[in-house]
């Protein structure tokens, strides 16, 4: 017999004993790319370059946004004509005739003697008193047409305008009726941030950037008061035969420097001394005069630039506006045109007619040729 084999067969082996052969770690160093080069800043040049660039931009945009704004600007200051002039339609509606400038008396008190009609409405008893009130300005006789009239109602308009206490609906306590505050007669062209003149007694009176046109000048001796708007009158539409679409309204003339001239609720000008026709407050002629008009050497001006930088108030005699390259008119038809200073020249008589000369006559018979 054979022996049987003491060799386990393979069903049968040990179980393997061994410790579990763990993975040994790999110290060696790990194959890394190339390190990229760390990003480098500008140079000094390239800088520069940049700047220069955006400069460049700034520069470009910066023209048109001052240009977009003075557009708009613009556009508020014509819409503010437009409401003016349209109260000054409903006032002729109602009253048959458009309101004057400002109404004076007759007598040494009123002034030197030059020529002017009778207020509408004759006069009072006493002292020859405009029967409906002195000095007042054609602003305030419009001020129900343009949602005023709690100031018109609370003012008296046959007493005198300074400094006259009222209350309304809208302030506190008691305000000077000539210091209302109203914001359409002020171009938003015009950022010298106040526009009321003060006494620093508590005395205020409000400005306006916009005057009536009483025509060629304030002087009927040399053939003034031609206009719509002037001392005493009482003009109708049926009164501008050379058309309404022909015919001056109101025009810009922002106020003096130091607020002393361009008094919007009533004011009795100073153009010259002592002859209270309201010019340089509240109407002026387009070729008005600086000086009497029997003076050796008259004076006149007319529309071009002018400036707000003027310690004189020389720039008060004639319409300028702060809108660069001319300014805003309300026709007597209630339109509203922008014009060119070049429109205009100056005049070496009284009867040199010139564009803005032949507009701001209501019943001439000039033929007007309007620029495009």
């Amino acid at each position: 017999m054979f022996r049987r084999s003491c060799r386990p067969s393979r069903h049968h082996r040990q179980p393997n004993h061994r410790q579990p052969n763990h993975r040994r770690p790999n110290h060696r160093r790990p194959n890394h790319s190339p390190r990229a080069p760390s990003p480098r800043g500008f140079t000094l040049v390239e800088l520069l370059v940049v700047i220069a660039i955006i400069a460049v931009l700034v520069g470009l945009l910066l023209p048109a946004v001052q240009a977009a704004r003075e557009a708009a600007r613009r556009i508020q200051c014509s819409n503010n004509l437009k409401q003016q002039a349209l109260a000054l339609h409903n006032f002729e509606s109602s009253n048959k005739r458009f309101p004057s400038a400002t109404c004076i008396g007759k007598g040494t008190r009123w002034g030197l003697n030059y020529r002017r009609d009778d207020p509408p409405g004759g006069y009072e008893a006493r002292q020859g008193w405009p029967a409906q009130g002195p000095i007042w300005s054609w602003t305030m006789r419009v001020a129900p047409y343009l949602e005023y009239g709690s100031l018109y109602n609370a003012t008296d308009l046959h007493a005198w305008p300074w400094w006259q206490k009222i209350r309304t609906s809208d302030t506190v306590g008691e305000v000077n009726a000539v210091g209302y505050r109203c914001p359409m007669f002020v171009c938003p062209s015009d950022t010298r941030g106040t526009h009321v003149w003060t006494d620093g007694s508590g005395n205020e009176a409000m400005v306006s950037s916009y005057l009536g046109v009483n025509g060629r000048n304030q002087f009927q001796e040399v053939g003034g008061q031609d206009g719509i708007l002037f001392v005493n009158s009482s003009v109708r539409f049926g009164g501008i035969t050379d058309g309404t679409s022909n015919t001056l309204l109101i025009g810009e003339r922002p106020p003096s420097n130091n607020l002393l001239y361009g008094w919007q609720w009533a004011g009795v000008g100073s153009s010259p001394e002592r002859v209270y026709f309201g010019t340089t407050d509240v109407v002026l002629g387009v070729h008005e005069y600086a000086s009497y008009p029997d003076a050796p050497q008259p004076i006149t001006d007319y529309f071009r630039p002018g400036s707000t930088n003027d310690p004189s108030n020389l720039h008060r005699y004639h319409f300028w506006s702060l809108h660069p390259g001319g300014g805003v008119w309300a026709l007597a038809d209630g339109s509203v045109r922008f014009m060119a200073y070049g429109i205009d020249s100056p005049s070496q008589s009284p009867t040199d007619q010139t564009v803005l000369t032949r507009m701001a006559s209501r019943a001439s018979g000039e033929v007007v040729n309007l620029p495009d």
